[in-house]
């Protein structure tokens, strides 16, 4: 703990003897020039700091300790660049432009491709769109220092944003891929990155966001104005082919709406686009879980399209109305219906087992999904006060049926995981003209799952589940010159009723509850760029499980910690402790079956796991120069895990809680890096993790402690050297190392799984493209081999329209062979692959 604290004061101190320098940019008359770009530089030219003018023409400069450039450099569109010792530079000095003279044909004008203001980053569309992206989300993933992940959830430096804006408007809520994905990039103009994000108005500069979020900035001719896009793609493959979508939307000022048709069979996933990817308040994430899912395949590392078997309908309507002027309305609905078929072997070591059994299962099953969602939003956001009102339902008719050769042994599968749900979240806020802040906030949730689960002996499994939480806080924050001090007082309570039944006998049904009160005093301070937040949670906590009653008194302390360093540098830091008491989930000790053959019995035994956690970040971001940068080193601890121990009851696994108890440790580091260039649009993106996790199994009775190390590296890029010429490319590797410290002889040998992308794409003449995409897959196992998939397309892009020809799986193999390795058990897998397949697709803007 001291060398953290010793480290923290080494920056603090570096921090805080950087050099400021302040001054005016004005022109050779005296006009005030905003938005005026000044720039430290050392003699190689690199970047040491930079800054923009503001409003007032003011620019403040600060030069890290350490650094010593060599020149300063201040320029502004319609004047000449000046460029001067940086020597010379004197606080307080006013630095004068003179208007330049362009001659047109001997210079070329490009607009900025990102420009900093303040907490804004605006990045240009233009300035990193490329001829065969289609949606903004495809402009998106070529700008330094964002990634769309493959769920279609955008992250800024690492993090994932909490809003995405449309014109300043929050159409989209937490369903943000819809957008995201169907956007045509003709109709954006810019996309702007607003830094450290503070949703709520009354609490800006009171409670600190480390998070971002994205807004959209339209172009002139799309707005306020109905414009849609209809696609209808018909082909051939072992089956007819289809991939239609007919989507329509209007952004005004006081009235958006985006509403989309969409369905395909060619293995494109559309659940993503309505999943809730925006990180929710305090983590609220929806409706209970309960103890069945859906049959699954194991998913290879391959891209969607190449092993999904489906039959895909998405329907989605989002409106938004400006009901006053901090003031909305916001309805959402949505729908998604589907079947997948699949086929697929595995071949199961269980290393828990001292004997290492391996099961070998074939399955040939369809899951039918039929899901709803709405959504309802109201919301008063001025400088003042803040009210918001949200209302969720959710409701599905989910179901998997199909047959198992297990061991050799025939069996048929069945498992409906049903669900209902309904939430309400109520916040309300007010700041005084002193300062001080008044929030209430109320949450609760009802889930109603109700399941059968068709067992490998043949007998029905009956599940009925009602989940039921409700979360209540009341917080008064006093502030303090710029410092605040705060009180929040809190009441929740979880009701959990869990009901069994097997065929026709009797439902056996127990309850727990959980009563939860607490009271967190905290403080937050402001030390000039350090803010330093300071809590600690009290809570008494009530369990109950059937008789039996257990009381607890926790204490929950946490410090954060962030420095603005530099106007491209912030280091951040928090250190933690919590008390997470079980739910019903892991104490309901009858048997239960979450799988055709795997049965799981708890302890009924009410307890807590107790986590210690600490986490630093550092972000670079230097958008002159395209460089973004950050990095996370990560430590975890967690106590009073449940050891299980693992038997073969027949052909039944059984997971049987005992009371032991271990900590299992996790020790981690994360890091990427992009960077922008000016020449062929070209952006490169190197990021990596490793994690090593300490935890305990049981052993034939015997507690083993084991390691897993995981390691992950991917390499991305994207350039356009050519006129005709666009290259975009990935590469992964994971490698992955478990090994028992206690009996040597259970370790696994390591796997290495490398993932290559290639995609090429060529503009012959004006409309016309030609791209070829290529995808490789091997790994260090030499009996699985290499995989090599290659897709081939054609398209001519009209100014209103698109037809293309695509012709995929033109070489590839029918089957995918895969090792993957848990903490507990090693697996063999074959999936069944797509076949050769040929899509006609024609698109017009309506």
């Amino acid at each position: 703990m001291r060398y953290a604290i010793f480290f923290i004061l080494l920056l603090t101190n570096l921090s805080l003897s950087a050099q400021t320098f302040t001054g005016k940019v004005k022109g050779k008359k005296g006009e005030l020039l905003v938005g005026a770009s000044v720039v430290a530089s050392t003699e190689s030219k690199s970047t040491v700091a930079y800054c923009l003018t503001s409003d007032k023409g003011e620019y403040k400069l600060t030069i890290p300790k350490g650094k010593n450039p060599a020149s300063i450099t201040v320029s502004y569109i319609g004047y000449q660049k000046k460029t001067m010792p940086f020597a010379d530079l004197k606080d307080g000095m006013t630095i004068t432009l003179v208007e330049g003279g362009f001659k047109l044909k001997e210079v070329k004008i490009k607009a900025e491709r990102i420009k900093s203001t303040g907490d804004t980053l605006t990045y240009s569309v233009a300035g990193f769109r490329q001829g065969q992206d289609r949606s903004i989300a495809d402009v998106i993933a070529k700008m330094p220092g964002l990634e769309v992940k493959a769920d279609g959830k955008v992250e800024y430096q690492g993090t994932p944003i909490n809003k995405f804006y449309i014109e300043g408007l929050d159409l989209m809520g937490s369903q943000y891929g819809v957008a995201n994905q169907n956007i045509s990039a003709d109709k954006i103009k810019s996309v702007q990155v607003l830094e450290n994000h503070q949703s709520v108005k009354s609490l800006r500069g009171v409670a600190f966001s480390e998070q971002a979020a994205l807004n959209l900035v339209l172009k002139d001719d799309a707005k306020a104005v109905w414009t849609g896009t209809a696609d209808i793609g018909l082909g051939c493959g072992d089956d007819f082919l289809y991939d239609c979508r007919l989507m329509g939307m209007r952004f005004n000022k006081k009235y958006q709406t985006l509403m989309m048709y969409k369905n395909n069979n060619i293995g494109k996933q559309l659940d993503n686009e309505v999943l809730d990817l925006a990180a929710l308040l305090k983590g609220r994430t929806g409706s209970e879980s309960g103890f069945l899912s859906m049959m699954s395949v194991a998913a290879p590392d391959l891209a969607d399209n190449r092993y999904t078997f489906n039959n895909s309908h998405l329907v989605a309507g989002n409106w938004l109305w400006k009901t006053g002027k901090d003031s909305e309305l916001r309805v959402q609905g949505n729908g998604f219906i589907d079947k997948t078929d699949m086929q697929d072997y595995n071949s199961s070591t269980y290393l828990t087992l001292a004997d290492m059994p391996v099961i070998v299962e074939e399955q040939n099953v369809s899951n039918t999904r039929s899901e709803w969602k709405g959504e309802a939003n109201y919301q008063y956001n001025s400088s003042k006060s803040f009210v918001k009102n949200n209302l969720k339902g959710y409701i599905d008719f989910n179901k998997s049926v199909g047959t198992m050769m297990y061991n050799g042994q025939r069996t048929d599968m069945m498992v409906k995981p049903h669900k209902r749900s309904i939430t309400e979240d109520f916040q309300m806020s007010h700041t005084t003209a002193k300062g001080n802040i008044y929030n209430v906030e109320s949450y609760w949730t009802y889930s109603y799952l109700p399941g059968q689960l068709l067992t490998i002996g043949g007998m029905t499994e009956r599940l009925n589940l009602g989940f039921f939480s409700t979360q209540n806080e009341m917080q008064y924050k006093l502030k303090v010159g710029r410092h605040y001090l705060n009180n929040e007082l809190g009441v929740n309570y979880d009701y959990q009723s869990i009901g069994v039944a097997m065929d026709g006998e009797a439902e056996k049904t127990n309850v727990y509850q959980l009563l939860r009160t607490y009271w967190t005093p905290s403080m937050s301070f402001l030390f000039g760029k350090h803010r330093i937040g300071i809590k600690s949670k009290i809570s008494y906590a009530r369990q109950s499980y059937r008789e039996s009653r257990s009381n607890h008194l926790w204490i929950d302390p946490s410090v954060n910690w962030n420095c603005k360093a530099t106007v491209v540098s912030e280091f951040s830091a928090n250190f933690g402790y919590a008390n997470a008491p079980l739910m019903g989930r892991s104490i309901y000790d009858i048997p239960i079956f979450t799988s055709y053959r795997t049965q799981k019995v708890n302890r009924g035994k009410m307890d807590a796991t107790h986590s210690l956690h600490a986490t630093a970040a550092y972000k670079y971001t230097n958008p002159v120069s395209g460089l973004f940068f950050n990095i996370r080193p990560t430590y975890n601890r967690m106590s009073g895990n449940i050891l299980y121990e693992s038997a073969m009851n027949g052909n039944i696994y059984t997971m049987t809680a005992t009371d032991k108890e271990y900590a299992m440790q996790t020790i981690g580091i994360y890091g990427r890096v992009s960077k922008s260039f000016g020449w062929a649009k070209t952006l490169i993106g190197l990021g990596a993790s490793h994690n090593i996790t300490d935890y305990s199994m049981l052993v034939s009775g015997i507690v083993n402690d084991a390691r897993m190390n995981t390691t992950a590296v991917s390499f991305d890029y994207s350039l356009r050297p050519a006129r005709f010429l666009s290259i975009e490319g990935k590469s992964n590797v994971n490698i992955y190392k478990q090994k028992n410290l206690t009996s040597s002889e259970l370790s696994s040998a390591p796997t290495s799984d490398w993932e290559h992308f290639l995609k090429l794409y060529v503009f012959p003449a004006k409309g016309w493209m030609l791209s070829v995409k290529n995808e490789l897959f091997h790994t260090n196992d030499k009996s699985i081999g290499i995989n090599h998939f290659l897709d081939f397309a054609i398209a001519y892009k009209a100014k209103r329209w698109e037809f293309s020809v695509t012709a995929n799986n033109l070489i590839g193999t029918s089957e995918f062979e895969r090792r993957t390795l848990g903490n507990t058990i090693e697996s063999y897998s074959i999936t069944r692959l797509r076949p050769r397949e040929v899509l006609a697709k024609w698109s017009m803007d309506l």
